[in-house]
């Protein structure tokens, strides 16, 4: 079994083979045949020219322009969102491969058990919600969704709405019908336990019911929003097996794909500003469960497109809400933007009311949620006094430090400094933040300065080498049959690169890229691997060995040439020591490696 999600290492291998990477990556991106690649427009970021590649002897994919790159699990989970179990089982779905079902324990069983009967309860109820909004008894809500929500019977029916009744036990009774218990439909988040007798009733009544569903489009619950007077205006189901509150999204299913082709999302506060939006084109559109926004539902996002905006009310609630929301999105290292509402208006109301237009031509002016962030404090602060400027200074410095990319960072501590009349060196050093001339220069890379070019990369002499391993089986047997050669590799990306080739030889698998991407620990690195790939030359066996030969020579000299340096300062300090028994032993490894290698 492997680490990635119980599934065997070699139905990794079957799926990875299964799935042609030109017909998985086609089906979203318009690919023109050059050659023996295939070339089209990266569907990840603004591509106006073809930069996007997919080598399909490789397995391999990789963009040019934003760098992206992997093998077809890399494509499929960035493209849909998806883990990588869940890729590898989307794969062998549409490709025929057999996957064989997880192990489990006995808790886990039951536990697996009892989300597959509470999924069942709630397509039941699903079922019973969309039926009473087409009777005569649900003419009401109908008509609150056709007429003062503006849907189309077509919006209706595709995210499911349906009317719970004003009943005490609609639900209940139709569940019963169907051979489904109280106790799992209250497990389900249904129905509710009656205090002082026995028995249970409808959690939902008179409500429009919306089905919530989690990433991979499963129903994980309800909300429901109430017809007439009354609180709360929407409700959701509570928590459950099924149902995480702090890591869904409503609509996040459906809109995966739009924020993909359009690289923005945005974000807004309710169920019926996403439908609203949805139904005139701005798919993009999610929103959190009617709390405040989580870290795991910004990291849900985080990958989804290039650009985030949120879309909140213009009132105060709004503000403290998109305020509230900053510090998570630092924690993530997301930079959204913000639109504030004209007074009275939401998303659902300002687009019925005014179009779609309206709303991209705000979108247009959004700005940094940061930015409008800073200006609330200084705004909202004490700036004529020198005490007030020095409050303002320190609030608004802990969004300024909260910022990983120093440059943004410092233009903003410039502009706050000009806004407060106070000099931009005492602001920083109040804050703790160093000047830019008193930073120490980066200190480069002990890499060789010598390159070669290949296929259009120019690549340092460790990259050629890793190209090689990872383009020629031979090479790459040759590297694994060396003493130490990991260590040839001081880069410590490479030598992850590395260790991942060594790893699917070891497995007697073929070295090749996507084999090599897919196992690597740390899956940040795959477009590394893709990268090298694209450029890789076509050498026969024994030109491939020679070259090889020579790359890890000059490696092998470099490295033994350092192991001989250390040793000499390892024998420096023994001596001064006074530990003769080192200086000898190290001595002789000194001259066991200067006889082996005469030419250092």
């Amino acid at each position: 079994m492997t680490v990635f999600g119980h599934i065997p290492q070699e139905k990794i291998d079957e799926v990875r083979l299964a799935a042609d990477i030109v017909q998985v990556v086609g089906a979203r991106v318009n690919l023109t045949q050059k050659g023996r690649d295939f070339w089209g427009r990266c569907p990840f970021h603004g591509d106006k020219d073809p930069s996007f590649k997919v080598d399909r002897q490789r397995g391999t994919w990789y963009c040019f322009g934003c760098g992206e790159g992997g093998s077809v699990f890399n494509f499929v989970m960035r493209d849909e969102g998806l883990s990588f179990p869940e890729a590898v089982r989307e794969l062998a779905r549409r490709f025929g491969v057999e996957m064989p079902k997880r192990k489990l324990d006995p808790a886990q069983q039951k536990a697996q058990e009892q989300r597959e009967k509470q999924r069942h309860v709630l397509e039941t109820a699903l079922e019973y919600f969309r039926t009473q909004l087409q009777v005569s008894a649900g003419r009401e809500a109908l008509n609150y969704l056709t007429q003062k929500r503006g849907l189309s019977l077509e919006f209706i029916k595709e995210f499911q709405l349906g009317w719970a009744p004003d009943q005490w036990e609609g639900l209940g009774r139709f569940l019963r019908s169907n051979d489904i218990g109280e106790e799992l439909a209250v497990q389900a988040g249904l129905l509710i336990k009656r205090d002082n007798r026995s028995g249970c009733y409808d959690r939902f009544r008179g409500r429009v019911m919306v089905p919530i569903k989690d990433a991979t489009g499963r129903l994980v619950s309800f909300g429901g929003r109430i017809l007439d007077q009354g609180e709360p205006k929407y409700m959701n189901g509570p928590e459950s097996l099924l149902f995480k509150k702090n890591s869904t999204l409503f609509n996040l299913d459906k809109a995966r794909r739009e924020m993909r082709k359009k690289s923005r999302a945005l974000l807004v506060e309710g169920y019926f500003d996403v439908i609203t939006l949805h139904a005139h084109g701005l798919g993009e559109a999610v929103a959190p469960m009617g709390t405040a926004l989580t870290s795991q539902q910004v990291a849900r996002l985080k990958h989804q497109a290039d650009e985030l905006i949120l879309v909140f009310d213009g009132d105060e609630a709004g503000v403290k809400a998109a305020l509230r929301s900053l510090p998570v999105f630092q924690k993530e290292d997301m930079a959204p933007k913000v639109i504030l509402l004209p007074m009275g208006e939401d998303p659902d109301s300002l687009v019925r009311n005014q179009g779609a237009e309206a709303l991209e031509e705000l979108l247009g002016q959004a700005r940094p949620l940061v930015e409008m962030a800073i200006e609330q404090i200084v705004t909202k602060g004490d700036a004529d006094s020198f005490e007030g400027r020095s409050s303002v200074l320190n609030q608004a410095g802990k969004i300024i430090c909260g910022i990983n990319d120093p440059v943004s960072a410092w233009l903003y501590l410039e502009r706050l400094a000009a806004m407060l009349s106070i000099p931009c060196d005492i602001a920083a050093k109040q804050l703790g933040i160093p000047l830019p001339s008193s930073k120490k220069r980066p200190r480069l890379s002990p890499v060789d300065n010598r390159n070669c070019s290949r296929g259009g990369l120019h690549l340092n002499d460790q990259e050629c080498l890793l190209q090689m391993i990872l383009t020629q089986p031979e090479a790459a047997r040759l590297f694994a049959s060396q003493e130490e050669a990991l260590e040839f590799l001081d880069d410590r990306n490479l030598r992850q690169v590395g260790a991942s080739v060594l790893s699917v030889l070891a497995r007697g698998a073929d070295p090749t890229p996507d084999a090599v991407a897919q196992s690597l620990e740390d899956q940040a690195l795959a477009p590394l691997v893709s990268r090298l790939a694209q450029s890789g030359l076509e050498l026969d066996a024994d030109k491939a060995r020679q070259e090889t030969v020579v790359l890890l020579r000059q490696w092998q000299k470099r490295h033994l040439k350092k192991k001989l340096r250390d040793m000499s300062n390892q024998i420096a300090q023994a001596y001064q020591r006074g530990d003769s028994e080192e200086v000898a032993r190290l001595q002789a490894m000194r001259q066991r490696i200067s006889k082996s290698h005469p030419t250092l």
